[in-house]
Formats: structure tokens, sequence, C-alpha cells
């Protein structure tokens, strides 16, 4: 715990981490095991930690997990409806391309049968004058 600082033993639990060489956390979990560093993390930055772990640093020197402080506000479960929305507004629009696709193929094939139709009846006018 930062000295200077107190808190009641509700405010924090323990936990275990890995990091990197720059102290960035690259696993934990809340049981010990070998290779894991017990830290104390602050009630809360529970949410904000199990969401951006890897944004946390570990600080040897004074042994603390440390805040980014910067991190998003947006919990999981609002990532989660934005994401369906995007995605439903996605396959939204493959649907509406894919509309516009058909009605394409249809047009074409409506142009090129206009356009047997306009030479066969030139072909026809052709051949009655000729005869």
């Amino acid at each position: 715990m930062p000295q200077g600082q107190q808190f009641r033993k509700d405010d924090y639990m323990f936990i275990y981490i890995k990091y990197d060489t720059d102290g960035f956390i690259t696993a934990y979990q809340n049981t010990e095991a070998d290779g894991y560093t017990k830290v104390f993390i602050l009630d809360s930055w529970i949410t904000k930690f199990s969401q951006h772990s890897n944004k946390f640093r570990y600080d040897t020197d004074k042994n603390v997990l440390l805040n980014p402080g910067n991190l998003p506000d947006l919990s999981l479960e609002e990532l989660n409806t934005k994401y369906s929305s995007v995605l439903e507004t996605s396959q939204q629009a493959v649907q509406s391309a894919t509309a516009l696709a058909q009605q394409q193929t249809v047009s074409a094939t409506s142009i090129n049968q206009l356009q047997k139709s306009i030479t066969e009846l030139a072909l026809s006018q052709s051949a009655k004058g000729t005869a």
C-alpha cells in the first residue's frame, strides 16, 4: 500500500500479476502462483482493470500497481451495445448492397432484351426495305 495513504480493508483486495520489463501487466489472477507478484488493487479500479489490465503498470520501486488514469469510461455492456449497433448497421448495408446488385442484374438483363428486340426490329425493317 502506498505510504501516507490509509485504506480500509474493504477498499481494496489482493491480486496476483505478471508484468513485462516496462512494468505493464501481462497476466493476472485471484490465486497465488509461481511467477506471479501479489499486489493490492483498489475496489474502485477493479472494473477498469478487468477491461484494460494491459494499460496498468507495476512500479517495482514502490511495489504498487499504477492506474493510468486516462481510460475510457465505457463499460463492457456499453461497448457490447455499441458493437451490436455497428454490426446491425453493417448487416443492413450488406443487405442494401445485395438488393442493389440484384436490381442492377435485372436492369442489365432488361436492357439486353431491349437491345436484342431493337436489333431484331431494325433487321426486320431492313429486310422489308430491301425486299
